[in-house]
């Protein structure tokens, strides 16, 4: 394909692959700009039903115009081929750019923050993800959030999000899950599916919740929420498992920040966030109260910085403490007389 010149699109370099097409570098001839294009399977391009189904999705997502979500320019056809244009953003993925101990806190608000309201964008305008992973998300070279590869998503509807809606090779191997670094199908992202999607049950938006969880969890502490060496202990232990606390993992994390990973990780649905939109109001919330604590001591340098509630004694022992006071100051008043 390098080399290859689509209608007015010369490919130049190839980017990547999965399961819902190849993905290349190529030069917009008629407006002189950069772009990336993926080129769809020929299986789905073969069946008109889903191309037509796609196309409409993607005139959904390519109407969404938010600045962490990357841009459709349009849907093509050269050569027998379909494909996607789409800007090109230059930078690293999320995967990459996440340290083995987490995110600096500083950092992962300021990824997180963004991501969160990209989400929330898709959603309130009906659009489900169903394939969010840090190897989707891209931080540019400016520093921005940008959500790739909606090539999964979809409007939201009733139907199920069942093994045989996806390409055959993946549901070949969830019969006979392949090693954790196998890549180029749908399976690759299981380390990201809900407990629903991954039992084939009806999807909404609360199944991208959980996804992103995923992803504020390796963001926070450099680990996997879920772990296994195959497909099949890794999807066990999404459906069974509870997660490692945050904390216990970088207990200088506030426990509010763990509290709002753990509840986008509930195994239920109706436990979990409703909204992409409340995670986001919780992130910005606690991101803004730890800004105002950190900044009080030099505000009011009398005043010392309040002790994190966690390390504060229990409210009983206070009440004790208090009681104790004061019986000892009426003995000294009374001289020890009772």
């Amino acid at each position: 394909m390098i080399g290859r010149t689509l209608s007015h699109f010369k490919i130049t370099a190839k980017l990547g692959e999965g399961g819902m097409g190849e993905v290349y570098r190529a030069r917009d001839t008629k407006l002189g700009r950069e772009v990336a294009i993926k080129v769809l399977p020929e299986a789905m391009a073969a069946d008109s039903e889903r191309l037509e189904r796609f196309k409409r999705e993607a005139k959904s997502i390519a109407a969404l115009n938010h600045p962490n979500i990357v841009t459709i320019h349009s849907v093509e056809e050269a050569e027998g081929l379909h494909f996607l244009t789409m800007e090109l953003v230059e930078g690293e993925t999320m995967a990459d750019s996440i340290p083995a101990n987490g995110l600096p806190l500083e950092r992962f608000f300021k990824l997180a923050v963004p991501l969160s309201d990209a989400l929330t964008a898709a959603h309130e305008q009906g659009i489900i993800h169903r394939d969010l992973k840090p190897s989707n998300v891209m931080v540019s070279k400016d520093g921005r959030v940008k959500v790739l590869d909606f090539g999964l998503a979809k409007l939201r509807t009733n139907e199920r999000s069942d093994i045989s809606a996806l390409p055959t090779q993946a549901s070949t191997a969830l019969l006979s899950p392949p090693p954790l670094t196998g890549e180029g199908t749908v399976l690759g992202t299981v380390p990201y599916m809900s407990p629903e999607q991954l039992q084939g049950q009806v999807l909404d938006h609360r199944s991208d919740v959980f996804s992103l969880g995923l992803i504020l969890y390796e963001m926070a502490t450099g680990q996997s929420a879920f772990r296994g060496d195959t497909y099949a202990e890794r999807i066990s232990s999404i459906l069974r498992d509870q997660p490692a606390p945050v904390i216990d993992l970088r207990a200088e994390l506030p426990h509010h920040l763990g509290r709002v990973i753990r509840r986008c990780l509930e195994k239920d649905p109706d436990r979990r966030y409703q909204t992409a939109r409340d995670v986001l109001n919780e992130l910005e919330d606690l991101r803004t109260e730890l800004v105002v604590e950190a900044a009080r001591p030099a505000s009011h340098p009398g005043r010392q910085r309040a002790r994190p509630v966690a390390n504060r004694p229990p409210i009983h022992l206070v009440a004790l403490a208090a009681l104790v006071i004061a019986v000892e100051g009426l003995v000294r008043t009374t001289g020890g007389a009772c």
